[in-house]
């Protein structure tokens, strides 16, 4: 059944990822703890009175996730990740003051960089201004522009101006505009559609010439099924 059997984010969902085999990349999420350190979780808020970036990275690690996982740092996602190096690995920036986002983005392509992982690595971030920095800092890396709102949606031409690599554009967003992943093709820019957790909706970014699909249920999703 569509039921979690372990954390997400944690290491113990990566090292499931790396051994079942079918599963091109696995997304991940990154924040800037109060005291600097760079942990993985979906969200910001963890329990009551404790949250990633506002919380101390002692306090943080000391949380027990529902699973029995602790929630893991950069450095150890890496590390991990670098065992497989076919596996992508996607780069979540989370959305903080924007006064700390290039600070942010320095601490991760330093630890990407001094483990020589560029090549297995994207960044995705839903602010283009953010990625426009990531390509700043580092103008060889990856990048992917999610968006969940069509308001929110870049054009193509507006993606290749920016020079992106890749968009994650949600279902709601891209049924109102099939046009654009032809668009996006014929400028060489890769397309992801999330989220796909059934099989109906896996058929259809098929069809529709999507690069990748996002799911959580990899298993289930399997061809063949």
């Amino acid at each position: 059944g569509d039921q979690f059997t372990t954390d997400e984010n944690t290491l113990d969902a990566l090292r499931r990822a790396q051994t079942e085999g079918g599963i091109d990349g696995v997304e991940f999420d990154v924040h800037l703890t109060a005291d600097s350190m760079l942990v993985i979780r979906h969200d910001n808020k963890i329990s009551k009175g404790l949250t990633c970036q506002g919380s101390n990275f002692a306090d943080i690690r000391a949380y027990t996730l529902p699973f029995g996982n602790q929630i893991p740092t950069l450095q150890e996602w890496l590390d991990q990740a670098k065992q497989t190096p076919d596996i992508v690995m996607l780069l979540e920036l989370k959305s903080h003051p924007a006064e700390k986002m290039p600070y942010l983005i320095s601490r991760c392509l330093e630890e990407i960089r001094s483990r020589d992982m560029l090549d297995q690595m994207y960044m995705l971030s839903f602010e283009s201004e953010v990625l426009d920095e990531v390509l700043r800092q580092e103008p060889g890396m990856k990048v992917v522009l999610n968006s969940s709102s069509l308001h929110g949606s870049m054009l193509p031409e507006d993606v290749k101006a920016h020079g992106f690599t890749a968009v994650s554009y949600n279902v709601s967003v891209i049924l109102n505009h099939p046009d654009w992943i032809r668009q996006f093709r014929e400028y060489g820019i890769e397309t992801y559609l999330w989220m796909v957790n059934d099989v109906y909706l896996r058929d259809l970014a098929e069809d529709l010439g999507f690069s990748w699909i996002t799911t959580d249920f990899a298993q289930n999703l399997k061809y063949g099924n």
